[in-house]
């Protein structure tokens, strides 16, 4: 040990020891109570979307099944094609051998570490300074890509972390031999690509693709024609080209050893919503440049689902870095205006609709899958963190000549530099306090909360760096470079810190085996004769203990879901749920769930085997409302609006209250006079008969534009009282109010229904919520939607209901008719939306061809017949059934190519059935039917995988043998 102290190697890489050790430490201080204090920060995607699928996807691993289909979310789903959860990747092999919060945490946290750690080695290849590889890395590690709320679901860190490490390998093609270079960035570009998340991947290969070109293009060129010459011929030399015949090959090479998942991904997306996205869809999540530039500034209060954040000095020395190559008449380095044009692009991406050029980008392949454009940040941060570094030596010769030219007392120097230090950390302490107390509520006052911010900010930005400048001035090397190493950590840590402590959220362990009570209920009935569908919202996963235990987390618990959060949510099966999006209740059009499938004409969670539906009280897909500043809060839409001479209805399970709220607001109003009735509420109840109250104009409620100039002076009526208001307009801006009107009862009463009647004549009445309280009691229920009398209640605890559904259907049965239809009319019937009656226990709807359809005998199924699943697990099912005529098999399972059938050991094709489901004919008698999915793009995949590592494994046969004999020869010629 003491040799290697005094040794040449230690005195060269001390320096990098330390910066990484830092980067270490950086990593435990921003993380305690997560890896010492037992807090899971899987809050998000991770919690409800990456754990439980996961979990899922490795116990079948663990109890020797392939992980190719579920039956637990969305009514079946191909598994392997939901490539972000990333079976492939070795940060998720854990979950074999550890708890599965556990696991994802570890999946979650380890870009934090590894980001940094693998961007300070790329820029030390690139020969920048330790100080100012730590600046870069820190600055991209854990900037505005990673301190964000997306940050807490571990994809799009996962997925680009391994950037700078394929960014060594195409440096060194320039020198080094090929075949080594080529096995580095395949096993880079692998990683990356076997996380699953195609828009990070496709970023990372398109940047070091263009990088490679870069490095080949750019050769110093000197005057004259013979220069011109060299230039010409070192562009025709193979060895030339070498970084981007590394970046193509690690592109291919990847893509084949990901083949296994990324071809069943493929599959799947073309029969999903995502297969086309919208200019509308596409550009969500699209920065404002004034909101761009807040994002910088103040972040935690300007967040899409990631900021532009780098810490303020990385952005000075960006400008540094930039000036100091465009004035520089030597030894530029054309990896600065590389990485210019790469942050530049990202900051007109980022702009998304607020940019002419985003249309462009919607028109190219690939690009045009991914959207919300807040996400190019990303390449901002890395090639900021780059640029910074390059920054920071460019200002080192400065400050050596500044040294020399006026020495100071060294210990005065020292001290003075510690000073500084210690009030920076002491000012980042308490912005760091005061921060996590600040909300943006968009009411007036001073000091707004967005300054206090930025003073602190302010300030605490001039302090670290008088205590650089005065660090840079030490004489003693060590002492200067420990304390630049120390201000560079502080200076790095506080708002990025600040910002995950407010938008990550936390469990305890002992979340994640709680088992709501809802659930506990409904494992009561057998998952594979009885499916639910958890009509919640995601954020339900901040219960302790929860209320429900929403998709996907109700995979963990066995039941069968007919929801589900994937993105690639089938287009058909979309559809049918009423377009829903990625979590399959809420509508694409409109943010609640669709009515209809609760109502007496759709049979969609009929044919689907839907036992049982869980909600809220009020069937409307929001959290409870609390009690918050004396308003009682809720984020209800339903029942919308309310027409003229119309009425809306809203109900809920019986419930004790005594104070019905309105949020409410009038349109087309100007000339409504003040105290006029605009609309008579009729509240009804158990026991007291019918309450009657009434909403006027100027009173209750009043015109949602009342402030606007042009209606003020107008308005025939007073502003009501104003629930919240919302600015509005653009550039002639004004507040858009909502109303509050509190009803009181004379005493408590059981409410089971409030009807809402527009009197007016022409002014629409817009409510946003009806909540009933009770004086004694801080819970309050929310109203909503009356669901058809075969939706039968089960269960009502803590704002809970479950109802089952007396007209579900098994999950296989026969039909004795059946009907030739094309999809469209298929979606039709089954969502009651035909003029054609339907009835699914007697007709199967089949996309055939009238003359290909099974001859049956027609009318109802006889008596006798039967049709049962005796096995069932996820890859495969087997029914025996029982028919004294020909028939139809129906099967609650969702259609899908790839699944096949035998009947009694013969082939028998699989038929489209009632637009989502799988049918086959039968012939009379008694049949054992046998299904198996066999994941044919993922079979495929995995034989182009299996000889893409043998490929891989050749070549770095290959390379080990050709470097033994290199050096076999060099040995040989040092001998003679």
């Amino acid at each position: 040990m003491r040799r290697l102290v005094t040794s040449k190697y230690w005195r060269t890489r001390r320096a990098d020891v330390a910066a990484l050790a830092g980067l270490g430490l950086f990593f435990v201080a921003f993380f305690p109570r997560e890896l010492c204090g037992g807090r899971y920060p899987l809050a998000g995607d991770a919690f409800f979307y990456s754990y439980p699928l996961r979990t899922v996807a490795w116990d079948m691993i663990r109890h020797g099944q392939l992980p190719l289909w579920t039956p637990y979310v969305l009514s079946g789903y191909p598994l392997l094609s939901m490539a972000q959860l990333g079976l492939g990747y070795p940060l998720t092999w854990s979950y074999l051998f550890l708890p599965g919060n556990v696991a994802e945490q570890v999946y979650v946290l380890a870009p934090f570490l590894l980001a940094p750690v693998l961007t300070y080695l790329y820029l030390r290849q690139l020969q920048r300074t330790p100080l100012a590889a730590l600046l870069g890395a820190l600055t991209y590690g854990y900037g505005g890509m990673m301190a964000s709320p997306l940050a807490n679901n571990g994809l799009m860190p996962n997925a680009v972390m391994w950037l700078p490490l394929l960014l060594i390998a195409i440096e060194r093609a320039r020198t080094r031999r090929f075949v080594p270079c080529l096995l580095w960035a395949t096993g880079a570009y692998t990683m990356s690509v076997l996380t699953g998340y195609g828009q990070g991947f496709l970023y990372v290969g398109l940047i070091a693709g263009a990088y490679a070109l870069m490095l080949v293009l750019t050769i110093r060129a000197q005057t004259g024609d013979a220069a011109l010459g060299a230039w010409r011929a070192r562009l025709t030399s193979a060895r030339q080209w070498q970084p981007l015949f590394v970046a193509g090959g690690a592109a291919l090479l990847a893509a084949g050893v990901a083949a296994f998942q990324i071809l069943e991904t493929a599959r799947v997306v073309r029969r999903s919503v995502r297969s086309d996205l919208s200019y509308q869809i596409f550009t969500q999540g699209s920065f404002q440049p004034v909101t761009l530039w807040q994002s910088f500034t103040t972040p935690l209060f300007y967040v899409i689902d990631m900021t532009a954040y780098v810490p303020p000095l990385a952005l000075v020395l960006v400008f540094v870095a930039i000036l100091a190559h465009v004035f520089m008449r030597r030894a530029r380095d054309p990896r600065v205006f590389f990485w210019l044009a790469v942050a530049l692009t990202a900051i007109v991406l980022m702009l998304g609709a607020f940019t002419p050029f985003y249309r462009i980008v919607y028109y190219l392949p690939l690009l045009n899958r991914f959207r919300v454009p807040s996400r190019h940040t990303f390449e901002w941060t890395f090639a900021a963190g780059v640029l910074a570094a390059y920054g920071w030596d460019a200002l080192a010769p400065l400050l050596r000549r500044q040294r020399a030219a006026r020495p100071r007392p060294p210990a005065r120097t020292f001290y003075a530099a510690l000073a500084l230090l210690a009030l920076s950390v002491l000012i980042g302490v308490l912005w760091w306090l005061k921060a996590a107390t600040l909300h943006n509520t968009g009411n007036p006052g001073w000091p707004h909360p967005i300054t206090v911010y930025r003073c602190w900010k302010g300030a605490f930005a001039l302090l670290t760096l008088a205590t650089l400048w005065r660090a840079s001035l030490i004489a003693q090397p060590r002492r200067r470079y420990g304390l630049l190493l120390a201000t560079v950590l502080v200076l790095c840590y506080v708002e990025p810190s600040l910002l995950i402590a407010r938008w990550w959220g936390g469990f305890a362990a002992a979340r994640f085996s709680a088992v709501s009570d809802a659930t506990r209920y409904l494992q009561q009935s057998p998952p594979e004769q009885n499916r639910v569908y958890t009509r919640v919202a995601l954020t339900e996963q901040f219960e302790t203990p929860p209320r429900f235990d929403c998709a996907n987390i109700s995979a963990v618990a066995g039941l069968h879901n007919v929801a589900g959060y994937e993105p690639l949510i089938l287009e058909r099966y979309s559809r049918a749920l009423g377009g829903v999006g990625l979590d399959s209740v809420l509508r694409l059009s409109a943010p609640s769930p669709d009515p209809s499938l609760l109502g007496a004409r759709s049979h969609v969670l009929d044919i689907l085997n839907t036992s049982f539906v869980i909600s809220y009280a009020n069937l409307a897909v929001i959290p409870q409302p609390g009690v918050a500043d004396g308003n009682i809060f809720t984020d209800m839409r339903v029942p919308g609006e309310v027409l003229p001479q119309t009425t809306g209805t809203l109900t809920t399970a019986p419930v004790e209250c005594d104070t019905l709220l309105l949020v409410t607001s009038l349109a087309n109003s100007v000339a409504v006079p003040q105290g006029t009735t605009v609309a008579q509420v009729r509240i009804h109840t158990t026991s007291q008969g019918i309450i009657e109250r009434e909403l006027r104009a100027g009173v209750e409620t009043a015109e949602w534009a009342h402030d606007r100039p042009d209606v003020r002076t107008q308005i025939k009526h007073e502003l009501a009282p104003v629930f919240d208001s919302e600015q509005t307009g653009g550039a002639h801006s004004f507040p858009a109010h909502r109303y509050k009107a509190l009803l009181k009862f004379d005493k408590p009463v059981l409410v089971t229904k409030v009807e809402i009647t527009n009197v007016t004549q022409a002014a629409p009445l817009g409510i946003y919520s009806a909540t009933l309280s009770n004086a004694g009691s801080p819970a309050a229920m929310a109203l909503g939607d009356r669901p058809a009398d075969t939706w039968q209640p089960v269960y009502q605890q803590r704002e809970t209901l479950i109802l089952r559904n007396t007209r579900a259907l098994p999950r296989a049965w026969l039909v004795a008719e059946a009907e030739a239809v094309d999809g469209e009319e298929a979606l039709r019937r089954i969502r009651g939306e035909s003029a054609s009656a339907f009835e699914p226990r007697r007709t199967a709807l089949l996309e055939v061809r009238p003359e290909e359809l099974p001859q049956l005998p027609g009318g109802a199924v006889a008596p006798e017949s039967e049709a049962h699943i005796t096995r069932y697990t996820p890859n495969r099912l087997q029914i025996e059934t029982s028919a004294p005529t020909q028939t139809v098999l129906v099967l609650s399972e969702i259609f899908y190519p790839g699944w096949e059938a035998r009947v009694d050991g013969r082939p028998t094709p699989i038929l489209l059935t009632d637009y989502l489901l799988r049918g086959m004919a039968l012939p009379a008698g008694q049949h054992k039917v046998e299904m198996r999915y066999t994941a044919p793009a993922a079979r495929n995949g995995a034989l182009i995988s299996v000889l893409t590592l043998g490929l891989i494994a050749g070549l770095a046969v290959y390379a080990r043998r050709k470097r033994a004999g290199q050096a076999e020869v060099r040995d040989g010629d040092a001998t003679a």
